[in-house]
């Protein structure tokens, strides 16, 4: 199994912000975000694990359909955040898992699904991370991914991987749609569905999730509206009268199986 040592910055960032996340109307909302439970198979899972799982949404929609289900994370203040939401959201079994997504502490081949929604552009390392999806899968099991991605057009993509830096430290990387197909198939994993969609956001509203500070929050608001075309057209940039902003990052989700 490989050792690979927590995000610090993932830690800090997702931390501090727990809360807000445990009540965010993007995270929890249906319908706001693409969703695994929409991808799972005619069948029952066994074990079930949801990695980066923040509050636990992704996991305690999955339940009903598992016998058991993890909700692994980084960050300790997101599990508990998920501890004091699985009762009320009707999946009190959820059992609570704190690790690194590149060191999955279970063993070969006993897992039936692994679910990650919105966390692996936070991942060091995706290819360590799915090396250890391939190996903790039993045959026939399944990867349902979802995730934020970047367009095909390079000046969109460099944009908006620095506005996404600069909004959120503990950013990584935003994939296109081919590298995470790719990257899942030299995984051994062969892909069998995908689908796109999108999550639509709003300025300020997302900085202040993120917690910036105000000053940089205001210099982020005009970056958006000063956004050079091609980052407006690919994300749908429109400032409105009242100051608000509104846009969106393109969505993928893939389903994947273990041979």
């Amino acid at each position: 199994m490989a050792n690979a040592q927590p995000d610090r910055s993932s830690q800090r960032q997702f931390g501090r912000l727990a809360g807000a996340y445990g009540a965010s109307r993007t995270h929890a909302r249906p319908g706001a975000l693409a969703s695994a439970e929409s991808m799972l198979s005619d069948r029952r899972y066994g074990t079930a694990m949801d990695i980066g799982a923040g509050p636990g949404f992704t996991a305690f929609a999955v339940a009903d359909r598992c016998d058991r289900v993890i909700a692994t994370d980084v960050t300790p203040e997101m599990l508990e955040q998920a501890r004091s939401l699985r009762v009320d959201r009707g999946a009190p079994q959820t059992e609570l898992m704190l690790t690194a997504a590149e060191s999955l502490p279970c063993r070969d081949g006993s897992l039936d699904l692994v679910t990650c929604r919105t966390a692996a552009h936070h991942f060091l390392n995706v290819d360590a991370w799915l090396s250890e999806v391939h190996r903790a899968l039993a045959p026939g099991g399944e990867l349902i991914l979802i995730d934020t991605i970047s367009p095909d057009d390079a000046q969109a993509t460099s944009w908006m991987h620095d506005i996404e830096i600069w909004r959120d430290p503990s950013h990584v990387r935003n994939l296109t749609e081919s590298e995470w197909v790719n990257a899942i198939e030299r995984a051994g994993l062969h892909v069998v569905e995908t689908a796109r969609s999108r999550v639509d956001l709003e300025y300020p509203d997302w900085t202040e999730r993120a917690g910036m500070p105000e000053e940089e929050a205001v210099r982020l608001g005009r970056a958006l509206e000063d956004a050079p075309p091609a980052a407006t057209g690919a994300f749908g940039i429109a400032p409105r009268a009242d100051g608000t902003i509104e846009f969106y990052w393109p969505v993928l989700s893939v389903k994947a199986v273990k041979a």
